[in-house]
């Protein structure tokens, strides 16, 4: 089997889809969010905002991880990275399967996290390499929704009869077979001619970072994952609360979540046809859209319309905010140094959302979402005036 994954061209889909695949398992703690603070409530017992803060712990152990990862994309090899990071996420959600209580749950959770980090940010980098990144972010996207769009339709019927460990071993069984499919990263490889792939001082990757772009579109990722996590983080508790039943919301979350395919598949299409920033502009526009009718359509038929609208639209958004960090760095750097802020972000969300949420009100939750998009959206067209001021300049 290693030997079959490393013949397959990197930028070909089944190469594209496996890495998705292995990415997306990484993520998980984030991609089935809704479904995991549910469980937390329902079958652990825990409160609301307990449930939001050891979300956090778990989003905040990828983030950390993904850091680590960004500053040696360039030195590390990328399928020891990922298949290291998969050890440990399968080792510490074994130990979470026995320890269920608050304090030592949430350490577990954050260890676990830290592997999957590590998962997600070699595939990441990994598609950065390709020459034409938007396909392979396409595909990503396109994985981080259908994927979790089966577990969302699938697990609320399954939790009463499986609990939350039954459905965690699932999760270590999927972990298992993506470190099977680990081999295939070792076809993605830095380019020897890059100009990036010459620098050979380990201070190379912060200086890469610290370029004022980079830094816009790091800030940028930051705030907008901290906008998404927090809507996502209690989207089948806002279902819930305009009169859903938990099923009813599992199978409305998990169909929109598979339509919002769509979204990326769409990516796949347009690619950079248009440039990146005027499609990310109107990805998040249509996001913040999609929080208004949450506000002001406060009914079922509401609901499933502005998740709806917002799941497309992530999907849809999200490659063109890793494109444009591609474009600034080909060897990675940026995109992983990007997809931690955007975990910074995502595990900040929850925890902010945190301490608006209560008795059924989630309105004032949802305002604070339509800022933070609107801030992230005016930071990333920040970058092209940026990018400009050098040539304007004069050689000194």
């Amino acid at each position: 089997m290693q030997h079959y994954l490393k013949k397959l061209n990197p930028d070909g889909v089944p190469s594209l889809c496996l890495v998705s695949f292995i990415g997306t398992v990484g993520l998980s703690a984030l991609m089935i969010l809704p479904i995991l603070v549910g469980s937390y409530i329902d079958y652990l017992g825990f409160a609301e905002d307990t449930a939001g803060w050891i979300s956090a712990a778990n989003l905040a152990g990828i983030a950390v991880m993904t850091l680590i990862v960004s500053l040696k994309t360039k030195h590390w090899p990328l399928a020891k990275i990922a298949g290291y990071g998969l050890v440990v996420m399968i080792v510490f959600d074994i130990l979470t399967l026995y320890s269920h209580s608050p304090p030592s749950f949430a350490a577990l959770r954050f260890a676990s996290g830290m592997g999957g980090g590590a998962a997600q940010a070699a595939v990441a980098a990994a598609i950065a390499r390709l020459v034409h990144s938007d396909k392979g972010f396409g595909i990503y996207i396109a994985f981080q929704f259908l994927l979790p769009a089966i577990g969302l339709f699938a697990l609320p019927a399954l939790l009463p009869e499986i609990g939350f460990n039954g459905m965690l071993q699932i999760l270590i069984a999927m972990e298992v077979i993506s470190l099977l499919m680990v081999p295939v990263l070792m076809n993605y490889t830095l380019q020897k001619h890059s100009r990036d792939a010459e620098a050979d001082s380990d201070l190379f990757e912060i200086s890469l970072i610290l370029q004022k772009p980079a830094m816009l579109s790091i800030i940028g990722l930051c705030i907008y994952g901290a906008a998404n996590a927090a809507i996502w983080a209690y989207a089948d508790r806002m279902g819930i609360n305009v009169g859903l039943s938990s099923e009813a919301t599992g199978t409305a979350l998990s169909i929109v979540a598979a339509i919002a395919v769509l979204g990326a598949l769409l990516v796949v299409w347009v690619q950079d046809k248009f440039g990146h920033i005027a499609p990310l502009g109107i990805g998040i526009a249509c996001q913040i859209v999609a929080m208004l009718i949450l506000i002001y359509f406060s009914s079922p038929l509401g609901f499933v319309l502005g998740i709806g609208l917002y799941n497309i639209a992530w999907a849809f958004t999200w490659p063109y905010f890793l494109s444009i960090q591609a474009d600034l760095d080909h060897t990675g750097t940026v995109v992983v140094a990007g997809l931690f802020a955007n975990l910074v972000g995502n595990s900040m969300g929850p925890a902010m959302a945190a301490f608006l949420v209560g008795n059924g009100e989630y309105v004032p939750a949802i305002w604070m979402a339509c800022a933070l998009f609107a801030i992230a959206l005016m930071t990333m067209l920040a970058i092209k005036r940026v990018k400009v001021l050098p040539a304007r300049r004069p050689d000194n």
